[in-house]
């Protein structure tokens, strides 16, 4: 899909609006005709079987060849198709092509950029905490979030969302400033919270180019500061007068209480720390409190899209309905991305892309650049995994041209991140690790985390199949341990653990793979695209327990096809098929592999060849050797096949065989509808849309010979023989030799007109044919490395973990099955705390070097081998579904001790981070606001409100989940002999 409104000849095709415009007039359609038309605009980047077609007008009744070609007619006369040169085109034997070209990318921008380009832009990074109150933590990102919320709801200025960026940011101010105009906004603030007597200090320092302007503001209380500081910067950012400023500025959240701010800035922070079930409970207990709340709706449907709510649709449907009713446009198309984010969630990809697009088309004319830019990346991941790659490369195009004018560097990581999963999924491996390595570096300079976690899968799974198993454990266990230590969603985390799994197998460590499984959720509880069914599948393999490791692959391969992941199912099926031939299910194997003959996602070319491997085992299993080595034999010599199955085949071959080899049973030929571009000497060969383009100029080439040119350069490592053309082509009709002949003329014809005349089909009599053309690989973007030039890597300080045993440190720990968890905290620590981890062999070297063994002497040994380290000495113990950490944390500032429980290891990194960075901070710190949450937990439960009671216990606890008062209380009003509790457990707000 391009685009929802497709401009024809004399008229539109509103695929949003299900019509077709002439000349400003609604056409009449029949409804057979519509779905043919919806259905080939919406894949005009390829050709449309008449198969896909047929099960689309189902729907309608009884379909025939004869109502199909009616319905076609009818279409064609809809849109006026009756030019020379035909929209609806027919491929004949295989299907249509709606032959429209699509839009330059750069006009639909072009059309909202005169309304934008005048709106002054602005990003604030969160504040330097300065005041040393653990209770204020909060206040470092969300008092920025939210005002940049106030700033941002008259749409005078144009606020970028710096909570977004997912990094974590440095405490040097010139550092932050750096990461902040990387995002490519005008205006960028960097600010800082500081105690002066009693009252908080907010400095506001307000970089436009070259100039700075500090704002500074006090207030006795945080939600105190967010009023003034909405009308400072809207004055210092339009010029206004104060007055005016103050007046115009925080209309939209004049009269909220300083309660529902304090309560909407803490929502905003769980949210920028990947906490979204506890920002959406605050945001929901706001819409209790204060429901005028401005936007709150917006904000809430934002949280229920990323948590997967179940309220998310009903949320969406009235947002969307007041939108329509007042009139406007951005919020409508705001309402629309977040529809397609909980599609997303959800997996329910085609629904994403649909709502993703509308919101697209509606925010062209009103949205910011970088919001646009955002929607355009967010619907290329969508489409890639549905395998729409013509579209991604135009989403991409357009969303790299935004960005460029704009200057945003992160939105040029994510465009080149997507670019180099478009190289992976192009069959060009070499080139994708070559971006992948690239970005990231970028990514570690900008402390991109989720970016980095990402870059490091792909970079991973690419090293994986391309049989380099030691570098991808590199990056598979730093994607790992940075996507668990930041909480990453669901999705990215089992994603992650596939890969991982993966290796794990590989390697023969299945104790690894089950520890890293035991940090997970169930798979059967979690709502993704099989992948942590695949991590499960592989943990079972590298175990030895086929069974469950086929019953997983099965799992993993419903949920892919359930959800339309066609990208997602290339990679799975050759473990599917292995795991199903290895378990006996012969059957279930062989229906799988027929399965892959009928799907176009399937019939790549590297796809293909990888299924050799599977389809050999099958082979050896029902012990047809002869047809085994020969499939064995075409694995070792296809270019296009991974190098990890590659060895696999490999290995499969060294068991004797039969030397008698016979010719292998020839495959299914390929469908009319792939998804590859071939490009070799000055000929493009595009399989999608069936056509063969010559120095730039299309040539029209019958079916029957355009399919033995795809066989011949498939197998341009080879002679292919006329009987296996004949087989695969004709599947051995009555034709008889003379029918290769002459397509073999007809390909040296269309040939012949390529200026250099470098590509040439060879005979070589009494064997076959050749396709002597060496294919042509896309120079890379070297845009990534533009990305590092005016970017410095951060100073990190050492950090050393090492283990703490009763009267032992550094001797190992007593429960071996914790030892991963460590890992975890240690690298979420290190990551909160902006530390670098050394190495577990620097760490031992340290612990054998030192005079005795007491956390003081290990502290010094390692402080002479890396000055400036910090060593944590920790031990964890499991208790029912909880883990305990005993620390004792040494510095070159100071020494601490103390105890944390949570349930899992990257959640207690976080908030030893949290605790170790405020180490002369006041334990006792109880907030106002903290205080009234609790009075009004206190008085619903006086009124029987059990449910609103808790509601309010959970936020605060949310918030501080080592609040004794409010985790009694909680306790208190769940336990089951609280009076009154059953008669009135059903009452809300």
């Amino acid at each position: 899909m391009s685009e929802l409104v497709i401009e024809l000849p004399g008229g539109s095709l509103d695929l949003l609006g299900g019509r077709v415009l002439r000349d400003g007039e609604a056409v009449k359609v029949e409804p057979r005709a519509w779905r043919v038309l919806e259905r080939l605009a919406r894949f005009r980047h390829r050709v449309v079987t008449k198969e896909e077609l047929v099960a689309a007008l189902r729907p309608e009744g009884t379909v025939s060849e004869a109502a199909l070609r009616q319905a076609i007619r009818a279409a064609r006369r809809a849109i006026g198709d009756d030019g020379p040169q035909p929209i609806i085109r027919s491929i004949p034997r295989v299907g249509y092509i709606f032959d429209v070209p699509s839009a330059p990318a750069s006009q639909p921008a072009a059309a909202g950029r005169p309304r934008n380009d005048g709106v002054p832009s602005l990003i604030i990074g969160p504040l330097r905490d300065h005041t040393g109150r653990p209770g204020l933590q909060w206040a470092t990102q969300g008092l920025v979030a939210c005002i940049a919320h106030g700033l941002s709801i008259d749409g005078r200025i144009q606020v970028q969302d710096a909570l977004s960026l997912e990094t974590c940011w440095p405490d040097e101010p010139r550092r932050r400033l750096q990461m902040l105009r990387a995002a490519g906004a005008r205006h960028a603030v960097v600010g800082s919270l500081t105690l002066a007597g009693g009252d908080l200090v907010l400095e506001l320092d307000l970089h436009d180019q070259d100039e700075k302007r500090v704002i500074e503001i006090r207030a006795a209380a945080p939600a105190g500061l967010v009023l003034p500081a909405i009308a400072a910067l809207r004055q210092a950012v339009l010029g206004v007068g104060k007055r005016q400023a103050l007046v115009h500025g925080i209309h939209g959240m004049h009269g909220c209480s300083p309660l529902s701010i304090e309560l909407f800035a803490r929502a905003k922070h769980a949210a920028a720390m990947s906490r979204h079930p506890a920002a959406l409970r605050a945001l929901a207990l706001l819409q209790q409190l204060e429901p005028g709340f401005p936007r709150l709706d917006l904000e809430l449907l934002r949280a229920q899209a990323f948590c997967g709510s179940d309220d998310a649709p009903g949320s969406a449907a009235r947002l969307l309905e007041a939108a329509r009713r007042d009139g406007d446009r951005c919020l409508e198309a705001q309402g629309q991305q977040c529809l397609g984010t909980l599609h997303h969630v959800k997996g329910r990809l085609r629904e994403a892309a649909q709502s993703l697009e509308h919101a697209l088309v509606l925010g062209r004319s009103c949205m910011p650049a970088h919001w646009q830019g955002s929607t355009l990346t967010l619907l290329a991941s969508v489409e890639c995994r549905l395998g729409e790659l013509h579209s991604v490369a135009a989403r991409l195009n357009e969303a790299q041209a935004v960005f460029t004018r704009t200057g945003s560097h992160w939105g040029l990581l994510k465009v080149l991140w997507l670019r180099a999963i478009m190289s992976s999924l192009s069959g060009h491996a070499e080139q994708s690790i070559r971006w992948n390595r690239k970005l990231a570096n970028v990514a570690r300079r900008l402390n991109a985390n989720t970016a980095l976690a990402s870059v490091c899968l792909n970079l991973a799974g690419e090293l994986v199949y391309a049989d380099q198993l030691d570098e991808a454990r590199e990056c598979a266990e730093e994607a790992t341990a940075t996507a668990l230590a930041i909480e990453a969603d669901p999705g990215l985390l089992s994603t992650v653990a596939n890969i991982h799994c993966l290796l794990h197998r590989l390697q023969g460590r299945p104790d690894a793979a089950a520890e890293l499984l035991s940090l997970l959720p169930d798979p059967a509880g979690v709502q993704d695209d099989g992948f942590l069914w695949q991590a499960h599948g592989h943990a079972a393999m590298a175990a030895g327990r086929i069974d469950d490791a086929a019953d997983c692959f099965l799992r993993a391969a419903t949920e892919c096809r359930g959800q339309g992941n066609r990208a997602g199912e290339v990679p799975l099926l050759p473990w599917l098929v292995e795991a199903l031939v290895r378990s006996g299910r012969l059957s279930v194997a062989q229906a799988e592999l027929e399965r892959a003959d009928t799907q176009a996602h399937l019939q790549d070319e590297t796809t293909t060849a990888n299924l050799l491997y599977p389809r050999a085992l099958l082979a050896r299993r029902r012990q047809q050797e002869p047809e085994a080595q020969a499939l064995l034999a075409r694995l070792a010599t296809a270019p296009a096949a991974l190098p990890l199955f590659r060895r696999l085949g490999q290995g499969l071959s060294a068991v004797p065989g039969d030397p008698q080899r016979e010719s292998p049973t020839p495959m299914a030929p390929p469908s009319g509808a792939m998804r590859r571009e071939y490009r070799f000497a000055h000929c493009l060969l595009d399989v999608e849309r069936r056509e063969l383009w010559v120095d730039g100029r299309r040539h029209a080439l019958a079916p029957l010979p355009f399919d033995v040119l795809v066989h011949l350069y498939r197998n341009r490592h080879r002679v292919v023989t006329q009987e296996e053309l004949l087989d695969t082509v004709w599947r051995k009709t009555s034709a008889s030799p003379e029918v290769v002949a002459q397509a073999i003329a007809k390909i040296r014809q269309a040939m012949r007109r390529s200026k250099t005349h470098t590509v040439r089909v060879q005979t070589l009599y009494g064997k076959g044919y050749r396709l002597l053309a060496d294919a042509h690989v896309e120079p890379d973007d070297d845009a990534a490395a533009a990305l590092l030039s005016d970017l410095r890597a951060a100073q990190e300080h050492p950090l050393a973990i090492v283990p703490l045993l009763t009267g032992t440190p550094g001797a190992g720990t007593d429960d071996g099955d914790l030892g991963y968890p460590l890992e975890v905290l240690g690298h979420a620590l290190a990551v909160h705390s902006r530390l670098k981890r050394l190495s577990a062999a620097e760490v031992q070297a340290g612990v054998d070097a030192a005079s005795a063994a007491t956390p003081e002497a290990i502290a010094d040994a390692l402080r002479t081998r890396s000055p400036g380290v910090h060593v944590l000495f920790a031990r964890l113990a499991r208790h029912a579904d909880t883990l305990a950490l005993d620390y004792m944390w040494v510095s070159p500032e100071a020494r601490a001790e103390g105890s944390l429980r949570d349930r899992s290891p990257a959640a207690l990194g976080r908030r030893l981070a949290s605790r170790l960075l405020r180490p002369q901070a006041d334990a006792a710190d109880e907030g106002a606001w903290t205080t009234q949450m609790l009075d009004l937990a206190s008085r619903a439960a006086e009124e029987h409100r059990w449910s609103a009671a808790l509601h309010i216990l959970e936020v605060v606890l949310d918030q501080d989940p080592d609040h004794d008062l409010a985790a009694q209380l909680k306790a208190r009003i769940g336990a089951p002999c609280y009076p009154g509790q059953d008669n009135a457990r059903g009452e809300r707000y």
